[in-house]
């Protein structure tokens, strides 16, 4: 039985309103879909894919934010190696400057006047150490040093003379007496490194009373004018303090005065007489765990702990053990002994700062690494979240054209519906 009229509903007019509204409500979702390019506005529109998308695009811009960190690392690394180059540059000239005092063509006054320049370079390689720094953080004052490493104490002969009376470098029962300086060890326990010629082995000690100095120990073939022996001298790096061992030493004879280094003296002879060694001693130096001054960390990843570590050690020239380096330093018997032991403390402390330029330059390398692989998670997770998030707007823009052409037919649909409901107006005449 069909519908009659009616007055109190209109039921045709109700059904078109509802279908009205329903079309009205897709078309302003659909609008603004459209509007912001998302599918996924509010947690109503898709709820585990705004979970989903929330997390994904939370990695993307950590990841994106890793890589400026890393950039950020790179900069202050760049200033760091540029200050360490200057750094080494200035070494370079002290040493030059070590090797023209060596000469003894030089008066006492020309090396006071070497060392005047000396002086004030290393005045520089302090300021350099002291003012570096990137955004405010101390790079090379050992603020950020953090963990170092022991340093082992070794003994180096730096400059050895074959003997005239065994230039063959005969060997006998494993003793090499071709040299003045036949063979030098450490006669103690412990780690000393021990370096003759192109041989390396390990003898003695790192710790104690032993090699706890930087130094240089000269032999020296003299004519006492008695017989020809061999004169044992020891400068101290870091006061210049020179002692002149009071033993004159025989061919093949075992010395062992200075820092407990053992030296086993050559066959020599008159023809030997001026003929000069150095063996240069190296202090052990404990390691450092810096708890107040601790390494960089840079965060070049997305989670926690994500993070690459750099510890970069002071470079000043108390850290480089060069402070009191003094080319003027010498002795009636050596005069140039004080340039001979400076040209060894400036061979580690360049080997130092080239040690710490190859770890920064080590850092950076793994830093760029991981900036390239912070880049492709980024780029990846984006291209997800897109997935989920991102509007298809061909298919949202065929969408909004329906529900428009919905929303104007029903609007016209519901004009007609209203006026329909005046047909009953008709029985009262």
């Amino acid at each position: 039985m069909g519908q009659g009229l009616s007055i109190a509903n209109n039921l045709l007019a109700n059904n078109v309103q509802l279908n009205l509204n329903r079309n009205q409500e897709s078309l302003q979702n659909v609008v603004t879909q459209l509007s912001s390019g998302l599918r996924i506005n509010t947690a109503a529109d898709d709820p585990s894919g705004l979970a989903i998308s929330t997390n994904l695009q939370t990695q993307v811009d950590a990841f994106n934010q890793a890589s400026s960190n890393v950039q950020n690392a790179n900069n202050a690394a760049q200033v760091a190696l540029g200050a360490l180059t200057t750094t080494t540059n200035i070494l370079q000239r002290i040493r030059n400057l070590a090797v023209e005092a060596a000469s003894d063509i030089n008066s006492n006054n020309d090396r006071t006047n070497l060392q005047t320049e000396v002086s004030q370079l290393l005045l520089e390689v302090n300021r350099i150490a002291q003012n570096t720094n990137f955004n405010g953080q101390a790079l090379l004052d050992g603020s950020h040093s953090g963990f170092q490493p022991q340093q082992a104490a070794y003994v180096n002969v730096t400059a050895n003379a074959a003997l005239a009376s065994n230039g063959n470098i005969a060997t006998v029962n494993g003793v090499n007496y071709g040299f003045l300086a036949a063979s030098v060890s450490a006669n103690a326990t412990g780690n000393f490194a021990t370096t003759i010629g192109s041989a390396s082995a390990y003898a003695a000690t790192a710790g104690g009373t032993y090699a706890t100095v930087d130094g240089t120990i000269e032999l020296q073939v003299i004519n006492t004018g008695v017989s020809i022996a061999v004169q044992e001298t020891f400068i101290n790096s870091a006061t210049g303090a020179i002692s002149v061992d009071s033993t004159l030493f025989a061919a093949q004879s075992v010395s062992a005065d200075f820092e407990n280094v053992s030296i086993t003296i050559g066959s020599f002879a008159t023809a030997d007489v001026g003929t000069t060694s150095f063996i240069k001693i190296s202090q052990n130096v404990a390691a450092l765990t810096n708890p107040n001054n601790p390494a960089f960390n840079f965060q070049s990843g997305a989670d926690e702990g994500d993070v690459i570590q750099l510890g970069i050690q002071a470079t000043n020239t108390q850290t480089l053990r060069i402070s009191n380096v003094n080319v003027a330093v010498s002795s009636s018997n050596s005069p140039s002994l004080g340039a001979e032991d400076a040209i060894g403390q400036i061979d580690q402390a360049l080997q130092t700062l080239l040690n710490q330029q190859a770890q920064i330059g080590a850092v950076v390398v793994r830093l760029n690494i991981d900036k390239d692989n912070d880049n492709v998670a980024a780029t990846n997770l984006q291209a997800a979240e897109s997935n989920i998030r991102d509007l298809n707007v061909g298919q949202a823009t065929t969408e909004f054209t329906k529900l428009q052409i919905l929303v104007q037919v029903g609007t016209s649909v519901l004009a007609q519906s209203n006026a329909n409901a005046q047909s009953v107006l008709g029985l009262f005449r």
